[in-house]
């Protein structure tokens, strides 16, 4: 297959992936694995694809984020939206304690591919029961400390390769009481410097050489992403949340089988 032809296809798989909960570190490790080649550890790529998720967060949740810094700016105060951003920098702080320190041997797990297709099935667990728990009282806006925590804790967890960051965060907000679009709109803004933060790392930490399949693949992922937001926020409304659960058990299971 034609590089261009990868790069898209990684880009789709990225776009898709990053925000339905079924895990994009998970697909394209498995993914990467197969097709070989200049794709396996190319850092600069992967920074590109996850750039293009995180301008497809900016632009989809773009009114709700420019509310948040209008309320926190003087005249025009808010003290729930103070709260909010507080408690995403507390989010964020949580996921770096504690990701941080065992970044590189979290990192070495991307190449045992048994462990990726495990973590896929646990990604199935936390999606199956996020219809399922939670009291759903906390309507937008209402978000606590604790909460905050306990989200940071569960995005740390997604650093494990195959574990989705938006199940998991979502879970993890839905579990705390959070209704559940608001847990998933927290989720995805609080996810912005999350990405930004490992997407800085990455760069910084690596050589890389650009070229025009990094614009190629970023490209797709964002407009991709656009359009898996939109889904992911209609399951939510309807309660169908249970369908990503399926797809993760079933290609954990294949995975697990080819190998």
């Amino acid at each position: 297959m034609p590089d261009f032809l990868i790069a898209i296809l990684l880009g789709t798989i990225q776009g898709l992936t990053e925000f339905l909960p079924v895990s994009s570190s998970g697909h394209l490790a498995i993914l990467q694995s197969i097709i070989g080649g200049r794709w396996v550890g190319d850092v600069f790529f992967d920074v590109s694809i996850h750039l293009g998720s995180l301008l497809a967060v900016i632009v989809y949740f773009r009114r709700e984020i420019t509310d948040l810094l209008k309320g926190i700016l003087p005249g025009s105060f808010k003290r729930q939206d103070a709260t909010i951003i507080l408690c995403i920098i507390l989010t964020t702080a949580v996921t770096g304690i504690i990701g941080l320190p065992v970044r590189k041997p979290i990192e070495s797990l991307f190449g045992f591919p048994k462990v990726v297709a495990v973590m896929l099935l646990i990604t199935g667990v936390l999606t199956f029961l996020t219809d399922r728990v939670g009291s759903n009282k906390k309507v937008y806006g209402t978000v606590t400390i604790r909460d905050a925590a306990s989200i940071g804790f569960f995005q740390a967890l997604a650093l494990l390769p195959g574990i989705s960051r938006s199940g998991s965060t979502i879970f993890a907000g839905v579990l705390c009481g959070m209704e559940r679009t608001w847990a998933a709109t927290y989720s995805f803004i609080a996810s912005i410097p999350a990405i930004i933060g490992v997407a800085s790392i990455k760069w910084w930490s690596n050589p890389y050489e650009a070229s025009y399949l990094h614009l190629v693949g970023g490209t797709t992922s964002f407009i991709v992403g656009l359009i898996s937001l939109r889904f992911l926020v209609w399951t939510l409304k309807r309660n169908t949340f249970f369908i990503f659960s399926l797809y993760c058990w079933l290609v954990g299971l294949i995975y697990l089988a080819f190998l």
